[in-house]
């Protein structure tokens, strides 16, 4: 068992109004799940990117100008009376082929009530409330919707955390009843149809254990590689300019407005002074002016101390 309390996800919502959030309470990072901040930052990007993608697998959203709107990342809290739910629920089960992550979506009955009737062609109105458990038409439907769904969810885990999960199981639940993918060990976000239905939510979890192992090791990875020669290499190639400066005087505008073709302009240096030498604009060496092969040239003599 994690470190986190083993808890059970609740999909159920009151039909007659949008659902109270009291099964998902928001993490509180100033307590003992302070660790799981990494884990909770990639669960929201998660669900913002499985958000957009279901809009292509759901094309009655764009025709009715809705989309899924992520909440918060939750840690689901225990559950209600499974017999006090008022309708069925669709669960899909995801797990890592190589490891021990897990992925979670779920789909509460007026959501199911919402898909049904968009891909059955229903109206714009209000969906038809379902019975108990959906018939085999009904959950046959469900599970490729879901299925496709869940497709969308497990390519938004791999894209932001690099976990990779597939569907391993999917199973309508009727009300009253329980299964056992819902009493899992994770992070939870409620996305819900904005602009069609206040109680309608499609559930995504993921492991929180996986999920902060992968974000640690995302930040190594994104991390700047140290000592890489060809980096080294690279910079050596980087063209630099140096300026050789002889003196520098003040003058005010009058006097240079007043400058004319054959005007000498006396520096503050002699001619045996050391020469400054500039590298992007700050002082790096000194030296001192000399002839070499018949042109100009500066000598270094020393070099300035950071």
């Amino acid at each position: 068992m994690s470190a986190v309390a083993r808890a059970s996800i609740d999909v159920a919502v009151a039909p007659a109004r949008r659902r109270e959030r009291s099964s998902l309470r928001p993490l509180d990072l100033t307590g003992r799940e302070r660790h799981l901040r990494g884990a909770m930052q990639a669960m929201s990007r998660v669900a913002a990117r499985f958000a957009r993608a279901a809009r292509r697998t759901l094309p009655f959203l764009v025709r009715r100008r809705a989309h899924l709107e992520p909440g918060p990342v939750s840690l689901p809290a225990a559950g209600p009376d499974r017999a006090a739910e008022a309708g069925p629920r669709f669960l899909v089960r995801l797990e890592a082929p190589d490891g021990p992550a897990w992925g979670l979506l779920a789909l509460n009955s007026e959501a199911l009530s919402l898909l049904l009737e968009s891909a059955l062609g229903g109206g714009e109105g209000q969906a038809a409330p379902l019975g108990a458990e959906l018939s085999l038409a009904q959950a046959a439907l469900t599970a490729r919707i879901a299925r496709s769904l869940a497709q969308d969810f497990a390519t938004a885990v791999s894209a932001e955390t690099g976990l990779r999960l597939q569907v391993v199981a999917a199973q309508a639940v009727a009300a009253g009843e329980g299964a056992e993918s819902e009493k899992l060990d994770g992070l939870a976000v409620e996305c819900g149809f904005s602009g069609l239905s206040e109680s309608a939510v499609v559930i995504v979890a993921v492991s929180a254990e996986a999920l902060e192992a992968a974000a640690r090791e995302q930040a190594v990875d994104d991390a700047p590689a140290a000592a890489d020669p060809r980096m080294t290499e690279a910079i050596h190639e980087v063209p630099v300019t140096l300026v050789a400066e002889l003196g520098v005087v003040t003058l005010d505008l009058r006097q240079v407005l007043s400058f004319t073709v054959g005007q000498v302009i006396r520096l503050p240096t002699a001619v045996d002074d050391p020469v400054t030498i500039r590298v992007a604009g700050l002082e790096k060496f000194t030296a001192a002016p000399v002839v070499s092969r018949g042109q100009l040239a500066v000598q270094i003599r020393g070099r300035h101390e950071e």
